[in-house]
């Protein structure tokens, strides 16, 4: 799903992806999905005509995948964890939240 929406920090955010993770969907994987999403959305410099999909370089050369999936995971006695991580990818900041959601804008 991409939607419009406020950033992390109440500015606004003209042009940013929003993409929520599916039950069985590990939380890197929808990250992956939210940062295809955004760059299928950006026009490449040579063509504005024509979206960049390509050139993403790996996500886990920004972040650790086992971390990623873990920072949010049900704690030993079984409660869930709340909270929200950021990082930079390949020009984007992406946000992703214990709820799931993943948030991507250009840098």
């Amino acid at each position: 799903m991409s939607t419009s929406r406020d950033q992390p920090r109440g500015e606004p955010c003209q042009e940013c992806i929003t993409y929520t993770a599916s039950d069985d969907e590990s939380l890197f994987d929808a990250v992956i999905t939210a940062l295809q999403k955004a760059a299928a959305e950006t026009p490449s410099s040579d063509d504005v005509e024509t979206p960049s999909v390509g050139g993403l370089s790996p996500l886990f050369e920004s972040i650790d995948p086992d971390a990623l999936d873990r920072l949010f995971s049900s704690t030993g006695s079984g409660a869930t964890r709340s909270g929200s991580v950021s990082f930079t990818h390949d020009g984007y900041e992406v946000t992703a939240t214990a709820a799931g959601e993943v948030v991507v804008s250009s840098e």
